[in-house]
């Protein structure tokens, strides 16, 4: 394996947060894809350590080759980190459970939506998505790297899949189905004439691609239907990090105050742990080229006020005040799964008013028909963390409906709210971020 590409693998990291992010590389000018409340105490310093499922095998579609560069992600990792802690934080709002999102998911499928865009249309996608200083080319470049990178991660199954379910007899135009092969390795398939069928199909093969943890995204399909965008995003890895027979019940305590008591998980690793003045985020390596930051907020601050500090922080937030240590990480054993709400009016307040307009939308580069815009943006993810490692999976959809047709010791302890992120090492994109706040 390459430099390049054993960069790229090493990328992939984990973090436990409401939001999840997968991001791609930088590309080149070349006009074709390249082939190649006041709580207790959740950390303290100098402290002494205290007293002693299926994986999807269907396969996907031949992925675009990574271009020859050494690291891989430095166009697209920004965007989508702000991205997908934009999203996290306004899921968070309408919420009180726990937020799964993937930044990587959401943004790809919105991506590919992006290529038959033009005009107001297109440029306020752009803005909403982060890409307003990237060319198209250059946009469509880096995802096909990250798509063909994530797909190549060393010791960790990573895997992002697109497809493209199309109206019969629509005239849809040649490049924009032509860009979405070519860069997003988009799967073309024709949407069934009896569209009540189609949830069922399209499901199904959300299901294959995801090991059967993404199963019912779409519960309809309009008649009015011309076009449905999909994306999977899929990654496990198992690490070697916590003793099962270390975990036990430990109290937690809930964003009201509340203490409960939940099973978690004891470790002890050397790390280099991002100790900043308003939380501390702490890596937990898998035995592969994955990452599971562990974010937990310092004395007043909340998870929510954390998302939004890492958003203007960015990635170099999981690098903030870099300390080596001995860290002992109490981690409680979660599984979450969330289904996004009323993702249409966040991206509307993102800026992307045209394309929900049927009066307003311009898809002119999608399709030759009198009026096209997007009826329903969807998305549904999760995150399953415990003694033998992690495994996340997502499925997002966009429906376009038209007319006419070691220095120190440290000990961790995630006993309150907190964050993860899984993203990837080189790419510091977020694969997915998380807002646990009872992990029960």
């Amino acid at each position: 394996m390459g430099r390049g590409t054993r960069a790229v693998c090493s990328a992939l990291t984990i973090a436990t947060a409401l939001l999840v992010l997968v991001a791609g590389a930088c590309g080149g000018d070349d006009p074709g894809p390249s082939p190649s409340a006041s709580l207790s105490p959740a950390f303290s310093l100098g402290e002494p350590e205290p007293s002693g499922s299926a994986t999807p095998d269907t396969p996907l579609p031949e992925r675009p080759a990574l271009a020859a560069q050494d690291t891989v992600g430095s166009e697209l990792a920004a965007p989508l980190w702000d991205f997908g802690f934009d999203v996290l934080t306004r899921q968070a709002a309408k919420s009180g459970d726990n937020v799964v999102v993937s930044p990587v998911s959401l943004s790809a499928v919105l991506a590919m939506t992006l290529n038959g865009a033009r005009g107001e249309t297109e440029a306020q996608m752009r803005e909403a998505l982060r890409l307003d200083e990237l060319s198209p080319q250059q946009a469509n470049q880096a995802w096909a790297d990250l798509i063909a990178a994530s797909n190549e991660t060393e010791g960790a199954e990573v895997r992002i899949a697109d497809s493209l379910w199309l109206r019969d007899g629509v005239a849809f135009n040649a490049d924009f189905l032509t860009a979405n092969r070519d860069y997003f390795a988009a799967d073309a398939r024709n949407l069934p004439a009896d569209l009540a069928q189609a949830p069922a199909e399209i499901n199904g093969w959300i299901s294959e691609r995801t090991g059967g943890r993404i199963e019912d995204l779409i519960d309809s399909v309009p008649d009015e239907t011309v076009l449905m965008l999909v994306n999977t995003v899929y990654a496990k890895a198992g690490w070697d990090l916590f003793d099962a027979s270390l975990t036990r019940d430990r109290p937690f305590t809930l964003a009201t105050g509340a203490s409960v008591d939940v099973p978690t998980m004891r470790g002890a690793f050397t790390a280099t742990v991002a100790a900043a003045a308003k939380y501390v985020a702490v890596p937990a390596q898998t035995d592969g080229d994955l990452t599971l930051w562990v974010v937990v907020p310092k004395g007043k601050q909340t998870v929510e006020s954390v998302a939004t500090l890492l958003q203007k922080q960015g990635a170099e937030a999981l690098s903030a005040n870099p300390t080596a240590a001995q860290v002992t990480l109490e981690l409680p054993r979660f599984k979450a799964e969330y289904r996004s709400e009323q993702l249409r009016d966040d991206l509307v307040a993102m800026g992307m008013t045209d394309a929900f307009s049927a009066q307003d939308a311009d898809f002119g580069g999608m399709a030759k028909l009198d009026a096209l815009w997007i009826d329903d943006v969807l998305q549904k993810a999760m995150i399953d963390v415990n003694e033998e490692g992690v495994e996340a999976a997502a499925g997002s959809a966009v429906a376009m409906v038209g007319t006419g047709m070691p220095e120190k010791t440290m000990t961790v302890r995630a006993d309150r709210p907190f964050i993860v992120v899984l993203s990837g090492s080189a790419t510091q994109a977020p694969l997915f971020l998380a807002m646990v706040r009872d992990p029960r």
